[in-house]
């Protein structure tokens, strides 16, 4: 599932870029995956709790 998170944020960061003028730097890209990641992962544990 970590891969698969990080995939997703990935594609999430990616598309949320689209249209802009100037790529972030490396490190702040880093940054917004890493978080995107936690939050899918996040996410992803509350709507199992909430189901079982």
């Amino acid at each position: 599932m970590a891969k698969d998170t990080a995939e997703q944020a990935k594609r999430f960061i990616d598309a949320s870029l689209e249209g802009r003028p100037k790529p972030p730097s490396k490190a702040a890209y880093a940054r917004a995956v890493k978080l995107a990641r936690a939050a899918i992962e996040e996410l992803s544990q509350v709507a199992t709790r909430s189901r079982g």
